[in-house]
């Protein structure tokens, strides 16, 4: 038996509540979750975050302090701010560059990795068990959101970070840097879709 279709006035009051309700506390708990994760860590805020971004790069080759200005959108000072916190807690460490003995490469600390995997996984479990309510068509659609939502979320960063256009910025602003969020952005476009 066909369900009964939806009219745009349920579809519209659905999406706001997706957008403003639903996507705005899963946003608040996923900051406040995060911070906590910091937490127990020994870590502050998003530092461990910034060290998810250093893992994933270092994974292609070696990472520089400016290689992460640009994957972050933050200054130079900011990820100098973030990298004394991440190797004062020996989660990084700060070595020679193998080809370029003038620049520094920021190793993550593969030892603490287990550290982190403990820490999450409670979650995981949790999150396993939330999965097995749905069927892998489901699963499927959840996984399309997410990458669309990702991609979409990755392109307002690189919006918001870009230099304005001509006559557009305020008197004595300064652009963020931006190229790694536009990076993001490609990137999360370009991804392959995962089959479940």
């Amino acid at each position: 038996m066909a369900g009964k279709r939806a009219s745009a006035k349920e579809v519209s009051e659905l999406v706001d509540s997706l957008g403003d309700r639903l996507g705005r506390e899963l946003s608040t708990q996923s900051v406040l979750f995060h911070q906590a994760i910091a937490e127990r860590l020994g870590l502050k805020g998003t530092d461990h975050k910034y060290l998810d971004v250093l893992r994933r790069a270092a994974e292609a080759g070696p990472v520089t302090p400016g290689d992460l200005v640009q994957l972050t959108g933050l200054t130079s000072g900011g990820v100098t701010g973030v990298l004394d916190r991440l190797e004062a807690a020996g989660f990084v460490r700060r070595v020679k560059h193998p080809s370029d003995r003038r620049q520094l490469v920021i190793e993550p600390v593969t030892e603490r990795y287990a550290e982190i995997g403990a820490v999450f996984a409670p979650f995981r479990e949790r999150w396993a068990v939330l999965c097995a309510r749905y069927s892998l068509a489901e699963l499927r659609l959840i996984c399309d959101f997410f990458e669309q939502a990702t991609a979409l979320m990755a392109e307002e960063i690189a919006r918001m970070q870009a230099p304005p256009g001509p006559g557009a910025a305020p008197a004595g602003a300064a652009p963020r840097a931006g190229a790694g969020a536009a990076r993001a952005a490609r990137a999360a476009k370009a991804r392959p879709r995962r089959a479940l």
